[in-house]
């Protein structure tokens, strides 16, 4: 209203803002004096709005930024943990693939074992049930006991028994009757297959078993697996 072209009211508007700066102790003068100083402060107080306002804008970006890299790092430890475990069950699964043949390797073995074990129970107790007389000379024992059936040669000398002694059969064809219970020994007589003779004693030197026989021929020694006893 100061500025009305009306002399009258801006008369008026003159004497109300002298009447309510008088209420407040202030004069004109006073008046301008603030209003000058308020337009030069002004401008810093925006200044320093804007500084504010760009450094939270700053501060804000700053932030995002470091919630991208660490979304990152996160994305790039979850694609680690991933591999990780793939490369832990791909483990897991030849470790149990590995363990898995161990056994049945280990589970043959030991078939195989008991199947050797068993087999040679088997031939053992053959053995054992077999007649000794097979087991020396199973080709001949059919001959042996036939000339057993036959009885003694007639042109053959009867010889008596003296107590432990038994008769036995000659197995072979021209059996050497040596000295001493040694395949070096002198050879004293050869007995023919089917002959009878008398087994005094049985010995047994190193791995061979040997006879002390009595025949017409006289005394000596035979391999065990050659006389039928």
């Amino acid at each position: 209203m100061l500025g009305s072209e009306q002399p009258g009211e801006a008369e008026a508007a003159r004497r109300k803002l002298v009447e309510h700066l008088g209420t407040h102790r202030l004069s004109l003068t006073d008046l301008g004096m603030r209003l000058r100083d308020g337009a030069r402060a002004a401008p810093t107080a925006s200044f320093t709005q804007g500084a504010k306002e760009l450094s939270l804008e700053r501060q804000l970006s700053i932030a995002r930024g470091a919630k991208l890299e660490v979304e990152s790092e996160l994305r790039r430890a979850q694609m680690q943990v991933n591999s990780l475990q793939q490369a832990l069950q791909q483990a897991a699964f030849d470790v149990g693939r590995a363990l898995r043949g161990q056994a049945q390797a280990r589970l043959l073995a030991s078939l195989g074992w008991a199947a050797a074990a068993i087999a040679a129970v088997m031939v053992l107790l053959l053995l054992a049930r077999m007649p000794a007389q097979q087991l020396i000379h199973p080709r001949s024992a059919q001959h042996a006991a036939a000339g057993l059936r036959a009885g003694p040669d007639p042109g053959e000398q009867v010889m008596q028994l003296s107590p432990g002694e038994h008769y036995g059969i000659v197995l072979i064809q021209d059996l050497p009757v040596r000295l001493t219970p040694n395949e070096d020994a002198g050879v004293r007589a050869f007995l023919n297959r089917g002959m009878r003779v008398v087994i005094e004693q049985q010995a047994r030197v190193g791995m061979q078993s040997w006879l002390l026989i009595r025949s017409v021929t006289g005394s000596g020694w035979v391999r065990g697996g050659d006389v039928l006893h």
